[in-house]
């Protein structure tokens, strides 16, 4: 009995070790920025509908994300140009349809309120290449960047690259678990561009999110606040 017993412990230990280890991987991310990356005006949504709300302006936010893991930093977006901030007007576009940008805050000031570096980031990933996402790639030239190699390797209209061919890269090919743990994981959801991506976050205590880019346009107004989650 005694010989058996050690053994019940020794399994009761073992599980206890696993639930443990179970729980730190699958929250490896303990907490979640939001930040205001840009706010804008659309001049005329029904770009995004054709025949309907013609000639209808709309305010929206582009937001960027940037979420600790126990192996590092990750920023997700970059949203639009800190130089825009330094436009008293804004960025207005040549066509009144558009969209009018405008920088409340610009990304470094924001990194410098929470106390991060831009060099401490290890992982930059973005949803895809328009402009309005890809602001500030360069703010963060040391982070590897994890794009969808379609989206790496679609040109320009001028036929060139979207990144600086310096910038260090991961090409990816689908679907990627970024820590190897599953709390964040990049989905490959082709469509509003070639290489188009999503990620997946597991937090603590709010769950599972889905962080769509504009695979899922959301259109609307934001505070111009630093947010966190868990």
């Amino acid at each position: 009995m005694k010989g058996s017993a050690v053994c019940l412990v020794a399994l009761m230990m073992l599980a206890i070790s696993a639930s443990a280890t179970s729980a730190q991987t699958q929250f490896g991310i303990d907490k979640l920025y939001i930040m205001n990356c840009g706010e804008g005006v659309a001049g005329d949504i029904s770009r995004w509908s054709p025949g309907v709300n013609v000639g209808k302006s709309m305010d929206f936010v582009d937001n960027c994300y940037l979420m600790h893991h126990t192996q590092g930093w990750l920023f997700w977006d970059t949203g639009i140009t800190d130089a825009i901030a330094a436009m008293p007007g804004g960025q207005a576009p040549p066509d009144p349809r558009m969209t009018h940008w405008r920088r409340p805050k610009t990304l470094a000031s924001q990194l410098e309120l929470i106390g991060v570096n831009a060099t401490d980031i290890k992982y930059l990933a973005i949803s895809h290449t328009h402009p309005d996402h890809i602001g500030n790639v360069e703010m963060f030239p040391q982070a590897i960047l994890l794009v969808q190699k379609a989206e790496y390797e679609w040109p320009t209209s001028l036929g060139v690259g979207r990144f600086k061919a310096e910038h260090p890269v991961k090409k990816l090919e689908g679907d990627y678990d970024v820590f190897g743990d599953g709390s964040v994981t990049i989905i490959s959801t082709p469509g509003h561009t070639p290489g188009h991506q999503s990620l997946l976050v597991k937090l603590p205590k709010t769950g599972a999110i889905l962080l769509s880019g504009d695979a899922v346009e959301q259109l609307g107004k934001s505070t111009r606040a630093v947010r966190q989650y868990r």
